[in-house]
């Protein structure tokens, strides 16, 4: 997995967005602030790209809605635990 999607999975936990708290994808985009992501890490790819990945590999949902909509799953909540567990809260975590 690339950094920059640990990142958005990251973000999106912090962010509460879980489980049937799903929401638009710009409104996602806008709350994980996917701008500074792309500047962090030198992305190019489109949130929606990086979404339908995301969604392929099973650590978000789009709720049967083709994408219009995200959330993460339990899978993706589950790794971003794993992440925190792994990596203590003083670590060189990007959170802006």
């Amino acid at each position: 997995m690339e950094p920059y999607e640990v990142e958005v999975l990251m973000r999106m936990f912090d962010r509460g967005l879980i489980g049937n708290s799903y929401k638009p994808i710009e409104k996602v985009r806008v709350r994980i602030d996917w701008d500074h992501v792309c500047r962090l890490y030198r992305v190019k790819p489109a949130f929606a790209k990086v979404a339908r990945h995301l969604i392929q590999k099973g650590y978000l949902s789009d709720h049967g809605k083709s994408g219009a909509v995200l959330s993460l799953t339990a899978l993706g909540v589950a790794f971003v635990r794993a992440k925190l567990i792994e990596k203590p809260a003083d670590s060189d975590r990007r959170i802006a």
